[in-house]
């Protein structure tokens, strides 16, 4: 085995190449003890390992254990599929922290068939599509889909396969089975004729979605993450925090899955049958956060004349079906109820505007467009706490 150590403290890489066995770990075992004086992030790369033994594994775990003991972190960088398949038969990928190498895909020939707030859909062959995320997008975010993704269809949630994960230039992406299919917000704009039958299962299918159980071992808590954003967010004084969260923490919760961007451009019409797509924000929690995400775009882009360029329906038509949306999912309620429940939902609606804040989706004006929206959801009296 060849190393290379490339150290600028407080950081070191050592570049691994060849066959980590019971004959080259002492020397790299040496570098531990001799070298991480001042080093408390130790990257291993390990692009060139073509294996690793039970030897190798301990010396692995020994820098886990000398990181840890310096306050410091350990990660395995460009790790390929046979690396990966021995660390998940070990046991190991739920100890030491990696990273996986991408396949690279070319985009040459590739037709964008979709784009959205993130990022860019490409038809790759007839059985297969890539969603490809913005530079600007968490490079970790398109491991947490596809991860996320597949727990969702154990789960028993209608939704694509998801295949790999791909490198395409700087951009990181999602391998998708093709749904030969519209989405449906375009079938509700071609069947306006059917629009109460097509809204009437769009509801259901939300209500399904919002039955099934979810276990916070493999989803993410929506409270959680919720009150995360609100505390990173640089414009809240701390008792504009302290109301937030102390309202996000009475938020009830059923322990069922929401999906967080469950508007009719992320559902595909296959049939009689709906499915979902975009699965990267998955978490546990009340509806009330999907509700708030559903009314964003067909209620509040709509206002702004953006939701047929988003999704693909037409603005007045948006309006009409959240208004017979939000009646149907809560059973027709009277008027002074739905508009205490629109007030619940806008609550909501502004909380997952922080997070679109924070990730700049949309760029700087939407940004601006945002802060805005997040002031004028909320109640006054938030508005007013100095």
């Amino acid at each position: 085995m060849k190393l290379e150590i490339i150290a600028h403290a407080p950081r070191m890489t050592i570049v691994l190449t060849g066959r980590l066995n019971a004959d080259a770990a002492p020397s790299l075992e040496a570098v531990l003890d001799q070298q991480l004086q001042e080093i408390t992030e130790l990257v291993f790369d390990v692009d060139g390992l073509e294996y690793v033994s039970s030897v190798g594994l301990r010396v692995f775990l020994l820098a886990q254990q000398k990181m840890k003991a310096a306050h410091g972190t350990l990660l395995l960088k460009n790790v390929g599929q046979p690396i990966a398949e021995i660390l998940e038969v070990t046991g190991l990928e739920r100890i030491l922290h990696f990273e996986r190498k991408h396949r690279q895909l070319s985009m040459e020939g590739l037709k964008m068939i979709a784009k959205g707030a993130n990022g860019e859909c490409y038809k790759v062959d007839e059985e297969t599509v890539v969603k490809l995320y913005f530079d600007f997008v968490d490079k970790a975010y398109a491991e947490r889909e596809k991860a996320l993704a597949t727990k969702a269809f154990l789960a028993g949630v209608p939704t694509a396969l998801s295949f790999d994960v791909v490198q395409c230039g700087t951009r990181t992406g999602v391998m998708y089975e093709m749904l030969k299919a519209d989405t449906l917000a375009l079938y509700m704009e071609k069947n306006l004729e059917r629009l109460n039958d097509v809204v009437a299962m769009y509801v259901r299918f939300c209500k399904q979605i919002h039955a099934i159980a979810g276990d916070t071992n493999n989803f993410p808590d929506a409270v959680t993450l919720a009150c995360g954003y609100v505390d990173a967010c640089e414009f809240f004084n701390d008792r504009q925090r302290g109301f937030l969260k102390e309202r996000l923490m009475r938020t009830e919760r059923p322990g069922t899955l929401i999906h967080w961007d469950l508007h009719p451009g992320n559902i595909m019409m296959q049939g009689d049958s709906l499915c979902l797509i975009d699965m990267g924000d998955m978490a546990v929690g009340t509806p009330y956060f999907d509700l708030g995400q559903i009314k964003q775009v067909l209620h509040y882009y709509a206002g702004l004349s953006l939701c047929h360029k988003f999704i693909g329906l037409g603005d007045a038509n948006a309006m009409r079906v959240w208004q017979m949306f939000v009646a149907a999912y809560f059973d027709n309620p009277d008027p002074d109820a739905l508009k205490a429940i629109e007030a619940d939902i806008d609550f909501y609606r502004a909380i997952k505007n922080v997070y679109l804040y924070l990730c700049s989706s949309g760029g700087e004006t939407m940004r601006a467009r945002r802060k805005d929206f997040i002031f004028q959801m909320l109640p006054k009296e938030f508005a007013d706490l100095k």
